[in-house]
This record gives C-alpha cells, structure tokens and sequence, in this order.
C-alpha cells in the first residue's frame, strides 16, 4: 500500500492570502484544493478524501466554524484536522470559538509560514497516527473475528481456505494459505470479498523443503526462487511471506499480496497474529486427525474382518465412518454360518465414543455366542438386551438379527427399533418393515418369518444411510428402496458400492449388508 501526497482542502475568500497559504504547502510537497465559498468547501469535503483543511472563519456564504462542527458530527469525516486562519477575528474569544467548535489550531494574521507548515505537519502526523491505530483496531477486530472460524475447522484443507479468506478480508488484499499435513500440503487462495479458490495439495516433501527456508517474514517476487512454486504467480507481482510454526516446525505459510515499496509494519503486526493463531488452529487440528485415525484404526479393528463363504449366498458389506474427530461410533454388522444357517445383523450403539465402541463389541461377541449355541433371533435378541440391561444400564442401541435356512427359502428375523430390511425381488423393493422395542429397556422381542426365492437380495442398513434432517426416515427409506430396484441388475458387490456412494454421505456412521440369495439359481 504505496504512501501517498497529503491532500489539503484551502478555502479563504481572500485571493491574495489564499495564494500565500497554497503556495508555501506546494513548496513543501502537498497537494491542494482551494476553493473561495462554504458551500464549494463542503463539497469538496463530502465527494474528496481530504487529510487536511484550512478554513477561513469568514466566508462570504457561511462560517468555517460552521463546517468544522459538521465535520465533528459525520463519523465519516469527524477526524479530519482543521486549521482555522482569520484576519479578522483575532481576539482570544474569536480563538475559544474557534477552538470550541472542533479546529485543532486557530491562527491570525499576519501568519508565519514556519509556524503554519509546523503545525499542519504536527496536525498529519497525529492524524495519520490516529488513523493507523483506528485501522489496526478495525483489523484486529476482523482478525478475532476469523479466528474463531479457524477453530471450527475440522480438516486441515478447510483450515488453509480459513486462513486465506482471513488475511484477505482483513488486509484487503488478495492472500494464499499453505500447511502440511503427514501426506500432502494443501494451498488456499482468496480475493477481497469472499472469493475463495482451493488450489488442491502439492507435494509435501517438496514444500517442506521450501519452508525450511523460511525463517522470517520476506517479501519475495511471485516467480522467482522456490517459494514461487508455494506461491501462484497469478493476482500480485509480490508478496509478502509469513511462515507458520508448530512446535518449532515449520508447517505451513501465509503470504498477502505486497507492494515492494508500500508494506506497512502495521500489516505485518497482523499477518503475524493471524499466523500464531493458524499455528494453534493448525496443531489442534493434527492432534484431532491423529485421534480421529487411531479411533478409526479400533472401530474397524472391532468389525469382522471377512465375510464367511457360504453356499447359495453371496455377500458384501460395508463401512464409512462419520467425519466427526476421534469419535468411535457405535455400528456394526456381522454375518455368519452355524450349521448350515446363515445369520446376518445389523445394530447401532447409541452415541460417538469409545464406551459406544466396547457395547457394540460386546453385543457382536454376544450375538454370535448365543447362536452357536443354538438360539433362534427372537431369542439371541432378548438376551443381549439382558446384556445390555445388566452391563450398561441406561444405554440404548437397536439391532436387526436374521437367520436364513441352509435351504435359502426362509428368513427368521427380528427387529428392535432398528430401520427394516429391504428384500428385492424380480426387481421390486420391498420393506420387511417390523420396528420392535430398542434394546436396552429389558423387552420382549417379537420374530418374523418371511419366504424366500432364488434371486432374492436383502438389504440391512444403519440409521445412518436413512436420516437427513431435513427428510423424514421414511422418505428415505423410499428413496433407497427405489435405487435397490434400479440397481437390481448389478452384483453383489457392486450394488454394495453403489449404495455407499449414493447415500453414504451422512454425519453419522453407516454400515450395510447385502445378500443375494441362490445367485446362481436366478443366474
């Protein structure tokens, strides 16, 4: 931001005294308007960014007292320096008056040009101070703003668009952001006024090198050297560098286009807040991602890791956990073979955390007990709601638990509150709906029996693929119900694929199960 030329507004009435007054303030290098009316000065004043005014206090057609008070009382304009000259009201009350109405200096004649450039040059630089520190207040201000934006962040790409659209709503200037992840760097662009572009992830190797030569703020050409390659060319010739520091490990930069000539230290007072406060925003976020994969890491590790092989079945599952950080959820799926029979389930733990975790695996390894040991599901579902009951009273979860015959032409299935199956037959869904009592009040559960053909697909799902908030779950489930018809023809596997991608874009967790029945049958 390149310094300009004070201007300064001169009106008297009086030509001779009016040519006097311009030209010593040309000789000492500002520029001038000049004007001989109240009403062309108030003009000036309203349409001109004046950094000074001298004001005759006689005018043919008004008062400078008069425009000083206005000027007092417009925010706009309230701290514009004003300089009141009189040959005629020369007395100490003319001066009080003077004073009074908001000039900050009140000269007569016959005026000394030494004490008039002395004072209009105190009266700019205790303006220009005022200003500088309104500025920086008003930055600050917007930068405090921002930063609780950057704590919001839930990934380290959303933080580098943060802190890019921070440094240029507060600088006025267009701004990049770029910070290092354990894989990738990714770089942020921003416009005054909100124009963000995520410029996508660079090689994280080689901007760690160019940020390890970075150990201070630097003003740098946008083509030259290696942080031109951190750094777009596009938008500023310049730009002004500011690395960020985690721990003593450089992760990152932000960098506000800059005039060579022209950048203030006020600016670099705040590119250098907004880098601390990208540095604690920054290491939150790769403690939360570390804890987020750990947690991911022990949720998986708690699922089963293969589906069985079983004869006249085919099946595929899947699972997608919620972007919420470190949070453990709650969902599960299983299937396998006891003595011919095939049993699947589906539940939901109630909650995000590790506690949510332990319940889910304690009701899989429950589940899967009582089967082996010979219970039909009305029967394994009313015992792991005694588990749950007398282990962890005061947690719900709901459950879907089926059993197919060794001959695929029957299913035993019960429900505690859990979404129901989808079965597709000869291309048309069906809901197998039974909702049941959630697991954990110490109910009884009620089993259903439904007849099989070859060709048949089930669908057991988590209430994570059927709730939006702005949808009922039963418009939901229509809408799944639909795509299963449509993606009647695709296998197994792949229809497992197709229903994640289409409805796996939840905050919750999701986890499905497909079963296609005697495949080779309908084949």
């Amino acid at each position: 931001m390149p310094d300009r030329l004070p201007l300064v507004l001169v009106c008297d009435d009086t030509p001779a005294k009016r040519y006097v007054i311009v030209s010593w303030l040309r000789r000492s290098g500002y520029r001038i308007i000049e004007t001989d009316t109240a009403a062309e000065a108030r003009r000036i004043l309203a349409e001109r960014t004046i950094d000074l005014a001298v004001l005759d206090v006689h005018l043919p057609d008004g008062s400078g007292l008069d425009i000083t008070r206005d000027l007092r009382h417009d925010p706009e304009r309230a701290g514009i320096p004003v300089v009141h000259v009189s040959a005629v009201a020369m007395e100490t009350l003319d001066r009080v008056a003077g004073l009074d109405s908001g000039a900050d200096a009140y000269l007569v004649d016959p005026i000394d040009p030494e004490e008039l450039l002395s004072t209009i040059r105190t009266l700019l630089r205790s303006s220009g101070a005022r200003r500088s520190a309104e500025e920086l207040a008003g930055r600050m201000s917007r930068l405090n703003r921002a930063a609780v934006r950057l704590n919001l962040a839930s990934t380290i790409a959303r933080l580098a668009e943060g802190v890019a659209r921070a440094a240029a709503e507060v600088l006025d200037e267009p701004a990049v952001a770029v910070l290092l992840d354990d894989e990738v760097a990714h770089r942020a662009a921003a416009a005054p006024g909100g124009t963000v572009d995520l410029s996508g992830t660079l090689d994280v190797g080689s901007a760690r090198e160019v940020l390890l030569g970075l150990s201070e703020p630097a003003t740098v050409h946008s083509q030259e050297g290696a942080l031109a390659d951190l750094v777009p060319p596009a938008g500023a010739a310049h730009w002004r560098v500011h690395p960020i520091t985690v721990g003593g490990e450089r992760l990152g930069l932000v960098a506000v286009a800059a005039a060579l000539d022209g950048y203030e230290n006020g600016d670099d007072l705040v590119i250098e807040r907004l880098g601390q406060l990208a540095s604690v925003a920054l290491d939150n976020v790769r403690t939360l991602e570390r804890e987020h994969r750990t947690a991911l890491l022990l949720q998986r590790s708690l699922l089963p890791a293969t589906l069985p092989v079983v004869p006249r079945a085919a099946l595929a599952a899947r699972y997608r956990a919620s972007e919420r950080h470190a949070e453990v959820g709650g969902d599960f799926f299983d299937a396998f073979d006891v003595d011919g029979s095939l049993f699947i389930a589906i539940g939901d733990v109630q909650g995000h955390s590790l506690e949510a975790a332990v319940v889910m695996a304690q009701l899989r390894y429950s589940l899967r007990a009582y089967a082996y040991d010979g219970y039909g599901p009305a029967e394994i579902m009313s015992r792991i709601d005694d588990v749950l009951v007398r282990n962890v009273p005061g947690v719900i979860a709901t459950s879907c638990i089926g059993m197919i015959d060794p001959d695929r032409r029957w299913v035993r299935f019960v429900s505690a509150g859990h979404p129901p199956m989808i079965r597709t037959r000869a291309g048309e869904a069906t809901l197998l709906a039974q909702k049941g009592v959630l697991l954990g009040l110490g109910s009884t559960h009620l089993e259903h029996v439904e007849e099989l053909v070859p060709g048949d697909r089930l669908l057991l799902v988590t209430d994570g693929l059927v709730e939006r908030r702005t949808r009922t779950i039963d418009e939901c489930l229509a809408e799944v119900a639909s795509f299963m018809e449509a993606a009647s023809a695709s296998d197994t596997q792949t229809v497992a694929d197709l229903v994640l991608d289409a409805f796996g874009a939840s905050d919750d967790d999701v986890a499905l199960l497909v079963v296609d029945l005697d495949p080779a049958a309908d084949a």
